[in-house]
């Protein structure tokens, strides 16, 4: 079987490890339920309402108590499946880990907003999306899955809970799909294709995020430098093409995160290591000023990975793979320029995805070719790591989803 860049960029230098197999966790059994109004803000991660419109209204405070911690990992490469953990404000410690076995490479995962679906991408050549029943507890049980196309690196859920987009890496497309109301999900309501220019190499849509509003969603393809925005009809689940912004040739756009005050956007741009600090505004992206990822130079071959910015907006932090460091950058007043400040070791090898606690203490890195999760503690006045607090052998690590 043929194995995508991705796969190829996750596995090349790393050693084999040996198939863990992990009993499935129980859960009760499976009833539709209706859907509640609460949605998770995609700016900050914290609980939100919406209005019948999809937009989002004040955020409710983060809990200070346990959260439930979800790990997303490569099976094709020792992972146990869907990571299941508890992780402790006070220490920042992940622990109690079990494993959803059942959906092979769940490297995505994301959950709906009335946090009773969790959902999660089999990135295969005749990729999956997985529909995951989550009982009180937080813990999930298989529903279904449903076909979505070749290689889907990325997941994202309708703030309104009624729509899954996913990203095909593979196909070079973005689809979305109808959510049920027991949480399942089905056929596509719709599949934009992305179009290369004239000597373009193929698409690869790494990304799907909906703004802050609910009413524009963006797609990040790394294949043609660019990022498209579209416009969603909640009513029909098709999109509406109303954008291309490109970057600059060979940058490879992977990732983007919204400023909390949804009108800055920061894209981490994989093939140049740099970030490019972006203007949102009614469904217009801007791209300003471009930062490398790196305080200095090097021979080593670098690939940034995930971005995340700060629930108060003053920091952003993005993952170096190659390097092995986490860039930790500040954010001016208003969002609108970056500094970088520091590229602290990110514990492991080959950063693939990081992600700040609702509380803003603790920043989680997952290591794909270490095999582990590595947690910090921050520093509120600097945002900068002040220890590395522990570590989690996690096998094929790919992300980390804190609820």
């Amino acid at each position: 079987m043929a194995m995508s860049r991705r796969k190829v960029l996750g596995v090349a230098g790393a050693v084999a490890a040996g198939a863990i197999v992990l009993p499935r966790l129980s859960a009760a059994a499976v009833t539709p339920r209706a859907r509640t109004s609460a949605a998770v803000d995609p700016r900050t991660g914290t609980s939100a309402a919406v209005d019948p419109g999809g937009r989002l209204s004040a955020a409710v405070a983060p809990r200070a108590t346990a959260g439930r911690v979800y790990v997303g990992t490569y099976t094709s490469e020792g992972g146990g499946g869907i990571g299941v953990a508890t992780a402790d404000p006070a220490t920042g410690a992940l622990v109690g880990i079990r494993y959803v076995t059942g959906v092979q490479d769940p490297s995505w995962l994301a959950v709906s907003p009335d946090a009773r679906t969790l959902f999660a991408v089999s990135e295969l050549p005749g990729g999956l999306v997985n529909a995951l029943s989550l009982d009180a507890a937080g813990q999930p049980t298989l529903l279904a899955a449903r076909p979505t196309g070749a290689g889907p690196a990325h997941l994202a859920v309708h703030p309104g809970g009624k729509f899954l987009f996913s990203s095909l890496y593979g196909a070079g497309s973005v689809v979305v799909h109808p959510v049920a109301a027991d949480g399942t999900v089905g056929a596509a309501t719709d599949t934009r294709h992305d179009t290369p220019d004239p000597g373009q190499p193929q698409p690869h849509a790494h990304q799907v995020v909906v703004d802050p509003t609910g009413r524009w969603i963006l797609t990040v393809d790394l294949g043609l430098d660019s990022v498209y925005g579209y416009e969603l009809d909640t009513g029909t689940g098709r999109l509406s093409p109303l954008s291309r912004v490109r970057f600059a040739t060979g940058a490879g756009p992977r990732h983007l995160v919204f400023h909390p005050d949804g009108q800055h956007v920061y894209v981490a741009d994989e093939l140049n290591s740099t970030v490019t600090v972006c203007g949102w505004q009614a469904g217009t992206l801007t791209p300003g000023t471009v930062l490398s990822t790196r305080l200095t130079a090097s021979p080593v071959a670098n690939f940034p990975g995930e971005i995340a910015v700060s629930g108060d907006g003053r920091f952003v932090y993005v993952s170096n793979r190659g390097d092995n460091t986490v860039a930790v950058f500040s954010a001016s007043a208003d969002g609108s320029r970056l500094t970088l400040l520091a590229t602290p070791s990110c514990g492991g090898d080959w950063p693939r995805h990081l992600a700040i606690d609702p509380t803003g203490r603790w920043l989680y890195v997952a290591n794909q070719r270490s095999g582990d999760v590595v947690w910090f503690e921050l520093s509120a006045a600097t945002g900068l790591p002040l220890r590395q607090a522990g570590r989690l052998a996690v096998p094929g690590a790919a992300q980390v989803l804190l609820t």
